[in-house]
């Protein structure tokens, strides 16, 4: 994440700074300078390859003699610079207005800026580099309209091979006012077609119709832009966008993204998951959040179908939350960041940014012997480890976990032995000795483990159920902290705790399995609120419960293993409907269920983590989970009331 902080003549000198995160949103080293000097910086810009490698720009601006540069400086992906900034552009008799930056997977990377070409203008310019940061050729200009009508506002896309796509508004072409543009480029620079029009729905009345676009381009040269436009029929500010295919051929028409229409919808970004099935948007929003603007989103599949209602991503209302900016990963997670006036001091603005979890259904595993055997390749079929995942960690007689120990959005492996659990940290499947995985000691060998996130913070926690109670790790340092972390009774001695997210919170909350029932604490105090919380009947006194988000609505759902087979409650309604719940086979009846968003084989585990003490393992070989036995009646499933939508 890159800004620019401080203005010349205040105490905080003005500089371009950068902050690297891991997926848990924990920094990852020190504030990076990038630059700092008396000038005054305008839009600092950030793309990144497919290792880590990325590069800044920025505008820089001297107020007293009006003349700026645009600048840039590339860094490895441990934020080390790769040499000093470097110039872009330095036009005499000349202005810069806004620039953008793309990368490709190898860093190969283009700069996209609108600036007078001389006494002209202004226009949008282009220059490509590659992954040394050398240029590839001269600079060049993307528009083709005449001299004297101004272009701004330029975003620009690249995809995995390198070529780009620019878009930019364009005032008084064909006779109307701000319209949107874009021009298609090669891999080399050379152009794929002319410039074409990309919004469909024009207002002739209005001078600023169509402005502020952005673009993003999946791996395979598909892209979407979007932009703030003006609706013809009310003149009111909407957020639009239009999808392409690779060779430039639109996708349906525009369309709306803002569901809510009161009031000014402006400056939106995109971003799109390298396999283009995810695009996440982002805009600001007038008084919608009660207090100025604030900073909203939604997702939406490849087909430009709406995944979620809008949503809102700043909790500080206070003011003004503007000029949002949005990046995804291949598995959908995004992390979207804003401008905020006065929450950390009054008459200051200050970055800010918030981790999202895209949906996902959880998915299947056993554990056998010990031995994970991980549905990863989400198929709800065992295909081998090939394509599945069969890792060793621990001993026959261990207690298998799962949990997301990093942050990533993935649910990683571990076992509990003799009131000791054993993590797997870096999420590898197998354990790599106290440099890099976990050892932490909570509860005694009689206990119950049980795993959650208790402060919804991405990251599972430690906690055990003893007589009745539970007893969590609040604060997430992995021991017991007598007057922070706490315990509570919910149920009795003999019942079987489970854990989940019952309201969609992002906090997991308590419950227990009793005789075929759970018992759910759906309004998240950890204590049994008859008439709030929820019994539901489901499964055989003799089944063992699981818990798992079957549906993808980031609800956690119930679930039920027998013999061999995951009967889980996939409508979400907690009663069984044989209609639309499911059944599937996978591992055999002794084998112990697992539940979790396993990592598919072709996306790498995190970077390591620092120091525990090892368990002592014995993995012991077994046959692949392919013997099932007969299916069982599933029997004494009531219908139960519907489910509640206001937890």
């Amino acid at each position: 994440m890159t800004w620019a902080t401080g203005e010349t003549g205040t105490e905080t000198p003005p500089s371009i700074v950068a902050q690297k995160y891991d997926p848990s949103g924990k920094k990852l080293g020190p504030l990076i300078v990038v630059s700092s000097n008396t000038s005054t910086y305008l839009g600092p810009g950030i793309a990144i390859d497919a290792n880590g490698n990325f590069v800044i720009g920025w505008i820089d601006y001297t107020p007293n003699d009006s003349t700026d540069n645009i600048y840039a400086r590339r860094f490895d992906a441990s934020g080390n610079p790769l040499g000093p900034e470097f110039l872009i552009d330095s036009p005499a008799f000349a202005q810069h207005f806004e620039f953008r930056i793309a990368m490709n997977s190898n860093g190969d990377f283009a700069v996209a800026w609108s600036g007078n070409n001389g006494f002209f203008g202004p226009d949008i310019f282009v220059r490509r580099y590659d992954s040394q940061g050398i240029p590839q050729g001269d600079k060049f200009i993307a528009n083709s309209a005449i001299e004297g009508i101004p272009q701004l506002y330029p975003s620009i896309a690249m995809d995995a091979q390198g070529n780009f796509v620019v878009c930019w508004i364009s005032f008084t072409q064909e006779n109307l006012p701000f319209q949107l543009f874009a021009r298609r480029y090669d891999s080399e620079g050379n152009p794929l077609g002319e410039e074409f029009h990309v919004n469909t729905q024009t207002n002739t009345n209005n001078y600023m119709s169509q402005h502020f676009p952005d673009v993003a381009m999946d791996a395979s040269g598909n892209f979407i832009i979007v932009w703030e436009g003006v609706t013809p029929s009310d003149g009111g500010d909407e957020i639009y966008a239009q999808r392409f295919d690779s060779d430039g051929t639109p996708l349906g028409q525009q369309f709306r993204i803002n569901s809510t229409t009161a009031n000014q919808q402006s400056f939106p970004s995109i971003a799109i998951t390298p396999d283009g099935e995810s695009f996440v948007v982002t805009w600001d929003s007038d008084k919608q959040d009660g207090s100025n603007t604030g900073v909203y989103a939604r997702q939406f599949n490849s087909n430009g179908e709406p995944l979620t209602d809008d949503f809102q991503a700043n909790t500080f209302t206070t003011g003004q939350q503007r000029f949002s900016d949005v990046a995804i990963d291949a598995d959908g997670d995004f992390v979207i960041g804003w401008r905020s006036a006065n929450q950390l001091k009054i008459g200051e603005y200050g970055a800010y940014a918030q981790r999202f979890r895209s949906s996902h259904t959880d998915n299947l595993a056993v554990w056998r012997s010990s031995r994970f055997y991980l549905d990863s390749n989400h198929s709800n079929t065992w295909n081998g480890s090939t394509d599945d995942t069969l890792n060793n960690f621990g001993a026959n007689t261990d207690t298998p976990l799962a949990g997301d120990w990093n942050g990533d959005g993935y649910t990683d492996i571990g076992i509990w032995r003799n009131g000791s659990f054993y993590l797997d940290a870096n999420g590898n499947g197998i354990w790599d000795g106290p440099a890099v995985d976990r050892k932490f000691n909570f509860g005694i060998s009689t206990d119950t483990p049980i795993v959650g996130d208790w402060n919804a913070d991405g990251i599972d926690d430690i906690g055990i159920w003893r007589a009745g109670k539970f007893y969590l790790d609040l604060d997430g340092n992995n021991t017991w902290n007598s007057g922070v972390d706490a315990y509570f009774s919910f149920g009795s001695t003999t019942d079987t705790p489970i854990i989940g997210d019952w309201n969609g919170d992002g906090t997991d909350d308590i419950g227990i399995w009793r005789a075929g029932k759970f018992y759910l604490d759906l309004n998240g105090n950890r204590a049994w609120n008859s008439g709030i919380d929820g019994i539901y009947n489901f499964g055989l006194n003799s089944d063992t419960p699981i818990i798992g988000d079957w549906n993808g609505d980031g609800t956690d759902d119930i679930g039920v293993w027998r013999a061999g087979k995951f009967y889980k409650d996939a409508d979400g309604s907690r009663s069984w409907n044989s209609t639309t719940d499911t059944v599937t086979t996978f591992g055999s009846a002794t084998d112990t269920p697992l539940i979790g968003n396993w990592r598919p084989k072709s996306i790498p585990a995190p970077a390591p983590l620092p120091g525990a003490l090892p368990p002592t393992n014995s993995p012991i070989s077994t046959p692949t989970p392919t013997t099932q036995p007969d299916e069982q009646t599933l029997a004494t499933l009531l219908a139960t009331p519907p489910k509640k939508r206001d937890w």
